[in-house]
């Protein structure tokens, strides 16, 4: 399959190769820590927004290893902000430990997402789930894979379909709005879940365990890789406007839970 972006497939191989081996080496960090954070070793950020030494060591270790195979490149981490060669057109975009309250808390479902930008859209990318042992990966015109393995968006239906959400808990002031689409979804979909990581969301959507995800105020780290997971998977991911923008508001799916979720961001969220 030839890649849409101008690079060889050679070399978008190697790029998704790197992505692969950087959600490693950061979730083997978070498997080697967890249950082991303290409340001592806990700092908040912002309003309901923590971070652990955890989180800055696995994006620490995921530079390190980017930047060493591509000097020229820029990398962008959660944590630390921007580095490398700032005038890149390539930059890597991380989040170390997605689910960072959940990692607090010793509930196993978070993960490490990692993508290559190029003009800004994700071009590879892979997110790893640590306790679950699944890697995802994709690049662009490559197909989306898990473990080795091709994977496709779901083709289910709303009667059947599980869709997937996360709450705009450091924004009260979207609360409001924000219930009024979770009403829609619960009444037009067979059941919502909420697990606590965006990039696990968006990583179960594009394996089909998920048929849609909506979220809003999310950052580029938390979305990029998952983002592209789902368009290579065969799926449906857009803005609220509905355009390729990546802006931190994301709805998804399979084409058919896609639209029914984005009828409910036009009622509710715009």
């Amino acid at each position: 399959m030839s890649s849409k972006i101008g690079e060889n497939v050679d070399l978008i191989n190697e790029l998704i190769t790197a992505s692969k081996e950087a959600a490693v080496i950061g979730g083997e960090i978070l498997k080697e820590h967890f249950r082991k954070v303290q409340s001592k070793d806990i700092e908040a950020k912002g309003v309901k927004d923590f971070v652990t030494y955890v989180d800055k060591l696995s994006e620490e270790r995921i530079k390190n290893y980017l930047l060493s195979i591509f000097p020229d490149h820029a990398f962008l981490g959660e944590e630390e902000g921007k580095s490398g060669n700032l005038d890149s057109e390539y930059v890597w975009v991380v989040d170390p430990l997605d689910g960072t309250k959940n990692y607090i808390n010793g509930f196993d479902i978070f993960a490490v997402s990692v993508a290559l930008m190029k003009n800004d859209r994700p071009i590879a990318g892979s997110i790893y789930i640590p306790m679950l042992d699944k890697l995802y990966w994709a690049g662009e015109g490559q197909g989306s894979f898990l473990n080795g393995e091709r994977i496709n968006v779901s083709n289910r239906n709303s009667d059947y379909a599980v869709v997937a959400t996360g709450f705009p808990f450091r924004y009260p002031e979207e609360v409001e709005r924000y219930l009024k689409a979770f009403e829609q979804m619960m009444l037009t979909f067979s059941a919502v879940r909420r697990p606590g990581a965006a990039a696990v969301d968006l990583a179960l959507t594009a394996e089909g365990v998920f048929d849609g995800f909506l979220e809003m105020k999310l950052s580029l780290w938390d979305v990029a890789a998952g983002i592209l997971l789902i368009k290579e998977a065969g799926g449906k991911v857009t803005n609220f406007e509905g355009t390729d923008t990546i802006d931190g508001n994301v709805v998804a799916g399979n084409p058919e839970i896609y639209n029914q979720l984005f009828d409910i961001v036009k009622k509710s969220l715009v």
